[in-house]
């Protein structure tokens, strides 16, 4: 995992460069991990373009935060709107007047959030997007996937990403928490700040997780996929549809 520094695109890495289980590693400038695109500057494109070799940029936001905060357009990128919840998810997605005090008291825990975005429509959105980003031909590489702050949705895609390349356990989880480096600040500020308006501890630490990656978030996910399926690996195969020689020939191409 590279870390990407832009100053206008937070949370942002290269998943290039990850060592996997059998002592490969993912190759640079295919995966690339973030938040929403705006407000670049032309040196950030010219960075996106030329060191980074952005071709394909994928949104898995809603459609009203695709609507409400449309990224920016770059010449010779290929954009593609698919989102993992098409509706609203309070507490993961940020829409505009979506968040009041009152309705975040409505919010339920992180863990069930995340277990409820690989469900129902969810999943089979998320078989979409997976399949999306491991089919595309070889032109289209880099692919930058994203959502709002690029560590719910994002993370869950990037886990089941690193994940059938042959990535240990540990590290699928130290790239999904490394997202906190980017919102902890914001995190803090929340907490207090909803913490003096409600005089609500509980309330406070339940909006201050909701910014925040741990560990029993994203376990919950991956937990009601093994559920769901019977081991992550199915999921892959039951799921996707892949066969045992096509994940290979997948492993093949991105790892070196």
């Amino acid at each position: 995992m590279i870390p990407l520094k832009f100053n206008h695109i937070s949370n942002c890495r290269d998943l290039g460069g990850t060592k996997t289980t059998d002592g490969k590693i993912i190759r640079e400038n295919i995966f690339i991990r973030g938040v929403t695109l705006k407000n670049l500057s032309k040196s950030e494109i010219k960075l996106l373009k030329e060191k980074y070799h952005l071709s394909t940029v994928i949104d898995i936001r809603c459609y009203k935060e695709i609507k409400e905060k449309p990224n920016q357009k770059i010449s010779g990128v290929t954009y593609f709107d698919m989102p993992l919840s098409t509706e609203t998810v309070l507490g993961i997605s940020h829409e505009k007047r979506v968040g009041t005090l009152k309705t975040l008291d409505l919010m339920p825990e992180m863990p069930k959030l995340y277990s409820e975005l690989v469900q129902g429509e969810c999943l089979e959105n998320l078989k979409k997007i997976m399949k999306k980003i491991l089919t595309l031909k070889d032109d289209e590489y880099s692919v930058y996937f994203h959502c709002s702050a690029g560590k719910d949705r994002t993370g869950i895609v990037t886990a089941l990403i690193l994940y059938l390349l042959g990535v240990d356990k540990k590290t699928i989880m130290d790239d999904y928490l490394y997202s906190n480096k980017a919102h902890w600040v914001k995190a803090f500020f929340v907490y207090f700040g909803i913490f003096i308006l409600k005089w609500n501890h509980k309330f406070a630490k339940k909006i201050r997780q909701s910014l925040q990656a741990k560990e029993e978030f994203l376990l919950s996910a991956m937990n009601t996929l093994e559920k769901r399926f019977g081991s992550i690996d199915n999921f892959y195969t039951q799921g996707l549809g892949f066969s045992l020689e096509e994940i290979e020939k997948i492993k093949n191409r991105f790892l070196i």
